[in-house]
């Protein structure tokens, strides 16, 4: 089994945990104050939209599940894990980059496309 330390560039390791952190956070905002987080987004106004069981759900359990699997791989040191974990995230932000490119959301547009490119930047990098 390989490990973290050998195969995995520290930038890489500090990039995951600090997304795992920032998601975690925003799952707890939206969870807590979904009109605060979501306050921009043009949906919010359609019935349900804040629902546990409509878009907000589906949001806080795509990124719930995606920061567990991260600090998941994190915590055990293995390098293939957290190369799952960036083809997760890859697939992830780049449909955020598409949807958000469609929506003409280019704020999120972009986030979703610089961090799909530091993931498959990252990809490369760990030799796993």
């Amino acid at each position: 089994m390989t490990t973290e330390t050998s195969a995995t560039p520290k930038w890489i390791i500090i990039y995951l945990w600090l997304t795992a952190v920032i998601t975690i956070g925003a799952c707890v905002a939206g969870y807590f104050m979904p009109d605060a987080l979501l306050a921009s987004w043009p949906a919010l106004e359609a019935v349900g939209a804040l629902s546990l069981a409509g878009p907000l759900g589906l949001f806080l359990s795509r990124n719930v599940a995606t920061a567990v699997v991260t600090v998941f791989s994190l915590i055990k040191k293995n390098a293939a894990m957290i190369k799952i974990v960036l083809l997760l995230r890859i697939f992830s932000d780049g449909f955020d980059l598409i949807n958000n490119l469609i929506a003409a959301n280019m704020q999120v547009a972009i986030m979703g496309g610089v961090m799909c490119l530091i993931e498959i930047i990252a990809f490369k990098k760990i030799k796993a």
